[in-house]
């Protein structure tokens, strides 16, 4: 069994991604046995509350995005064909 200091991300490489972020960052992964994981570094106070709120918001997004998504494939499935209104099903007659 590995240890938790080898599963993660080598600090040098997220000290390399603070030095890039302006302010901060934060990083969802997946380890080897396909837990989830996140990385999180900010300069104060203020860029991690910027971070959770856009996070917060990424996610309600993409939630809606991929609900909207699922309902137009659903429609599509279901759409009626121009046509099929006006066809009378085979053996049954209004009068009967």
């Amino acid at each position: 069994m590995t240890s938790d200091k080898e599963n993660r991300i080598p600090d040098i490489l997220l000290d390399q991604l603070s030095e890039w972020s302006c302010g901060g960052f934060m990083l969802f992964n997946f380890d080897e046995d396909g837990n989830p994981q996140v990385y999180s570094k900010a300069e104060d106070e203020m860029n991690a509350m910027s971070l959770q709120y856009f996070v917060s918001h990424w996610s309600n997004a993409m939630e809606t995005m991929n609900s909207d998504s699922f309902m137009n494939n659903l429609n599509m499935v279901f759409k009626k064909h121009p046509n099929e209104d006006d066809e009378e099903e085979e053996g049954f007659q209004e009068n009967e």
